[in-house]
């Protein structure tokens, strides 16, 4: 992480300064009302789609810790296969019905 956050007030103010931070390949943090609120991460060669790709992989894989974790916790890390199945296909009949209501 970079030494010196970001303040949304520098963003607007002097988008280039915390542009010229990014050029030089650094993650910045994005940060109002004292929280940590965003992460800015240089785009290579204004490659997006890659970047974005990793974004999704990296919350896929923290999203895959935290419910080992959880599983570990609550002694279930050796659910038969299909009890995860039934699990699985419970969270994303929950998903479907979140992003139709």
């Amino acid at each position: 992480m970079s030494e010196k956050p970001v303040t949304y007030r520098e963003l607007r103010n002097t988008p280039s300064k915390v542009f010229e931070r990014l050029r030089d390949g650094q993650l910045l943090e994005l940060v109002a009302d004292g929280t940590t609120k965003a992460l800015l991460i240089p785009v290579n060669d204004g490659d997006a789609t890659t970047a974005r790709d990793a974004w999704q992989r990296g919350r896929a894989l923290l999203a895959l810790a935290r419910l080992q974790a959880k599983a570990r916790r609550e002694d279930t890390a050796t659910l038969p296969v299909s009890e995860i199945t039934t699990e699985i296909r419970s969270s994303r009949k929950a998903r479907r019905d979140r992003e139709t209501s």
